[in-house]
Order: C-alpha cells, then sequence, then structure tokens
C-alpha cells in the first residue's frame, strides 16, 4: 500500500515523532517521503520527492512548492496522503486537488498559531479554515490540540493520538558514570532541558529564573541541550547575566539518554506546546519536572506527584519550583519513579505507532470504496 508523506522543514520532537512512524510503519507500507532537499539523507531507503517547503509566507515559493508536490504525487500515486505541519497542509491540500488524491491525513503536531493581528483571522486565518476543512481526518498530538482543531474541522474527523517515546533507552543508565562523564561532581544539582531554541520555549525565561537562583542554590548547573535560531542571542544573554559558570549550551546531542541520566531535574517554561517529546523523555529517565501550567502539560504532569506546574513568564515561581524540588531530594526521587512508570503505561511508542497503524487501515479501507 502506497503512502505519501509531506515534511516541511523540521527538527527537535516531531523529526523524532517521524523517526518512530518510519520504523513501525515502513514495514507495512510504502512510505515515500516529500519534502525540503535537506531531508533526502534522513529519508534513508525511502523514495524522496524534493518539495521546497519554506517556512512562514512566500507566494511564489509556495506556488513553486505546490507545483512539485502535485508533479511527484502524480508519480507515487498514493493511496494516502500523510501531512505533517500546518505549513505543509498549506501546499499539500492544493496539490492534491491537482493530482486527484482523496485521501488526506493531517498530524497536528503544535498548537495552532493564535496571532492578536485581525489581519490574520481574516486573511490566512481563513485560509487555514478552508485547508483544513479538506482533510479526511485529522490526528492532533493531544487532547489540548484537539479541541482547538474541533473549532475549525468536524470533530468527528479528529483523532487523538498522544506522542510515545522509547521508554527504553532511558534504562539501565549507571547514574554515576554519567555524571562523570560530563563532569558533575558530587554536589552539583543539574538542572537540564532539551529544546529547540525558539521563542516559544521559555529558554530566555530559564535563564531569568538561573540568575534569581545563582546565590540561593549555588550548587546549582544549568545544562541547555537543543540548537535552533535563538541560540546565539539566548548565549549571549546568559553571558550579560553573568550566568556563565552556571549555564552550559551543549547545542544538539545524539546522547540525551545519558545526560539525563546525569540530571537531577528537567524544566521546560514552554509559551506554548503541543505535547513535548522531551518531557516524556525526562521522565522516562526518571525524572522530576518543573514545567509551565499549559492544558497540554496538565494531560501528562500530574501537580505534586511528577513536579510542578509554574505559570509562563513567572520567573519567580519557576524559582520557587524549582527550589522546592531541589530541597526535598526524597520527593525528587519519588516523582521520578511515578514519572518513569507513567511512561511505560501510557506514552510508549507502541500505542502512538499502532493507534496510526489503525488510522491508516481505516482510511486506506474508506478509499477503497470510494
Amino acid at each position: 500500500m502506497r503512502v505519501a508523506w509531506v515534511v516541511r522543514p523540521t527538527a527537535g520532537g516531531i523529526k523524532q515523532h517521524l523517526n518512530h512512524l518510519l520504523a513501525g510503519l515502513g514495514s507495512q507500507y510504502e512510505i515515500a517521503i516529500c519534502g525540503p532537499e535537506e531531508l533526502r539523507g534522513w529519508a534513508g531507503g525511502n523514495p524522496f520527492y524534493p518539495v521546497q517547503i519554506v517556512d512562514g509566507l512566500s507566494t511564489a515559493g509556495d506556488l513553486r512548492a505546490v507545483w512539485q508536490l502535485s508533479r511527484a504525487l502524480r508519480r507515487i500515486k498514493p493511496q494516502l496522503l500523510h501531512i505533517h505541519g500546518l505549513k505543509s497542509v498549506q501546499i499539500a491540500v492544493p496539490a492534491a486537488k491537482l493530482s486527484r488524491v482523496d485521501n488526506l491525513l493531517f498530524t497536528a503536531h503544535n498548537c495552532l498559531p493564535k496571532p492578536d493581528s485581525l489581519w490574520y483571522h481574516v486573511t490566512r486565518g481563513a485560509v487555514n479554515r478552508c485547508l483544513l476543512r479538506s482533510l479526511t481526518r485529522v490526528i492532533a498530538v493531544s487532547q489540548t490540540v484537539g479541541c482547538e482543531l474541533t473549532e475549525l474541522v468536524p470533530e468527528e474527523r479528529v483523532v487523538v493520538i498522544r506522542n510515545g517515546v522509547d521508554y527504553r533507552r532511558f534504562e539501565g543508565i549507571c547514574r554515576d558514570e554519567a555524571r562523570k562523564s560530563v563532569g558533575l561532581g558530587s554536589g552539583d544539582f543539574a538542572i537540564g532541558t532539551v529544546a529547540r531554541l525558539i521563542p516559544e520555549k521559555g529558554i530566555a525565561d530559564l535563564l531569568r529564573a538561573a540568575a534569581l537562583l545563582r546565590k540561593i542554590l549555588p550548587q546549582a548547573k544549568f545544562i541547555v541541550v537543543g540548537d535552533g535560531p535563538m541560540r546565539a542571542r539566548l548565549e549571549q544573554y546568559s553571558a550579560a547575566l553573568g550566568l556563565e559558570p552556571y549555564v552550559q549550551f551543549l547545542g544538539y546531542r545524539s546522547d540525551v539518554p545519558i545526560l539525563m541520566a546525569s540530571w537531577d531535574l528537567f524544566v521546560l517554561p514552554s509559551l506554548s506546546e503541543g505535547l513535548s517529546l522531551s518531557v516524556l523523555e525526562a521522565m522516562a529517565a526518571g525524572l522530576p519536572l518543573v514545567v509551565s501550567d499549559l492544558p497540554s502539560m496538565r494531560e501528562v504532569v500530574i501537580q505534586g506527584k511528577s513536579g510542578f506546574c509554574s505559570q509562563p513568564r513567572d520567573i519567580s515561581g519557576l524559582a520557587a519550583a524549582i527550589i522546592q524540588i531541589a530541597k526535598d531530594p526524597a520527593k525528587a526521587r519519588q516523582m521520578g519513579e511515578y514519572n518513569h512508570q507513567r511512561v511505560r503505561r501510557s506514552f510508549g511508542i507502541e500505542q502512538m505507532i499502532e493507534a496510526t497503524r489503525r488510522e491508516y487501515q481505516l482510511l486506506l479501507e474508506e478509499g477503497a470504496k470510494l
């Protein structure tokens, strides 16, 4: 059975999500990947068709991408088109109409944009509503995202399939060896985060909290893992706050399980989230959490059991939550164990892949009847 994926420029959690799906579904379906040229190596042995999808609004570039994708779809002749990312929807829906592909599935990995601009709501907001209503089915990675989508798409077309992680990667790692390998001393309290360095992840707020905690928790070490367009500015801001001895920016790392095994606490002060894979990974690693009090986070993080939620942009609240965990090691260990068991029960990749496989089968059966 032939399935085509349309993928926008991607990194971080979305790319991990796609890796899991590709590994889990690739043996059952012929998956062709359509996306920017830089994804060709990532596609591995799967058929790849370059479509130069760019972030942001580019009328000429978007029209060119629609033409490229419509040509690719005529060659692939997919029985199902799986679209990843809202920008991909803007390209894929018109391309599908041109190439007469009718079975369209979209995975919404993040909350929908909500600019205050009236112009956005009158123009792009209306366009997105029209495009989303052209889809056969929509997968939301959290209940929060699903509720948002039902404002634009008939409710019966929306299904929630929560993100999953391979929790086995985070098991059996010796904490003492991990801490030694990354240069942490026995007295250090390691506070880590993993995020794409974009404004929505709130890393600047974490740096402000670190500045508040510098004298209260002198043993604290902050480790920022991830890359992105904000990295240089965040490093400069950290230096301006005098945090260079306390904060490390490690960039992209492939050894996240080892890093997390060396940490004492995971923090992610996001301003917006669909369902954070890095939070699920931290839970798999048995870490207590401090995260923003967002609807999608509350689907995963149980206040007082998993860790603590603080209001977005509340720097003093964020710092207070960190102190509360740092001052109670026994409670922190209980939280970490609770998180590990919760991920094993509810957020494994097997559940995510099997639920996606069921949607594929339903859509392919429905498509065969048309």
